[in-house]
């Protein structure tokens, strides 16, 4: 109901003003024909009905036809409804008067506020993704010069060094990544995230030791810090297993396996 409500009072109205006018009249008098055909139950309350054709034109239109509602519901009211002279419901039918003109502005008010809302959040997604773009063009240059670095380097302990800075940027990049590619930025499927970390692992070392990595992962959805944290560690017991495991050089299969567990993330490696 809320976000029915929410795209109503949003939604753009391109009608002419006298088909927004003629429409507000027919809210006005289905009321009116549904207030006459009431009249055994709504008799000391000649104006209830009118107060939803009100708002639906304010809704639905703008505060102008709002105004057009209350106008032409008093007087059917005056005419119709009110029981004796209209000169001895005049405070009753003042009453109603400025509670259509408050439900107008109201509404009126609260539609330029949403649609501000909408234009902000749309303004702010922009930017979001245009910071989002940077920081992995940022992250992509950074590992481009740790690689560049380590090549100039003869020490391999050095070359190790830099190798592991970059997997553990690169394991930031991939969080970026999914964040870019998922609807809800704010939580990110670990699944394909753990794939291509493990991938980009399996990358990283082909040609240097001949090793493959299996993944295994439930469907799980995670915040992208949380993220963050459980691929910097999968990164590190990846690399460890890759370092001690297989000594000498021996072929060899690590084995990554997530799985929710308790609530709780269950991270294990095999070699």
């Amino acid at each position: 109901m809320e976000a029915y409500l929410h795209h109503l009072l949003t939604a753009n109205s391109n009608f002419p003003v006298w088909v927004r006018y003629t429409l507000t009249l027919g809210l006005v008098g289905i009321a009116f024909i549904a207030r006459v055909m009431l009249d055994d139950h709504l008799r000391s309350y000649p104006v209830l009905l009118f107060i939803p054709a009100i708002f639906l034109s304010s809704v639905l239109f703008d505060r102008g036809s709002g105004l057009v509602a209350t106008t032409a519901s008093t007087v059917l009211a005056a005419v119709y409804l009110v029981p004796g002279p209209p000169s001895s419901a005049v405070i009753p039918l003042v009453l109603f008067v400025l509670t259509g003109i408050c439900i107008a502005a109201v509404t009126e008010l609260l539609r330029h506020t949403l649609r501000k809302l909408s234009e902000a959040k749309l303004y702010s997604e922009v930017l979001l993704q245009e910071l989002a773009h940077r920081t992995r063009n940022d992250l992509a240059t950074i590992m481009s010069i740790l690689r560049l670095q380590a090549r100039s380097e003869s020490d391999p302990a050095v070359q190790l060094a830099i190798a592991s800075a970059v997997s553990r940027v690169d394991v930031v990049a991939k969080v970026h990544d999914r964040l870019r590619d998922t609807a809800d930025s704010s939580r990110i499927a670990l699944a394909p995230y753990i794939q291509s970390l493990c991938g980009s692992l399996a990358d990283f070392h082909r040609g240097v030791r001949t090793i493959t990595i299996g993944v295994r992962c439930d469907d799980i959805e995670v915040r992208s810090s949380q993220a963050a944290s459980i691929g910097l560690i999968v990164n590190e017991l990846v690399t460890n297993c890759f370092k001690y495991a297989f000594p000498e050089g021996r072929r060899g299969a690590v084995q990554v396996d997530v799985r929710a567990k308790d609530g709780r993330v269950l991270v294990t490696v095999a070699g």
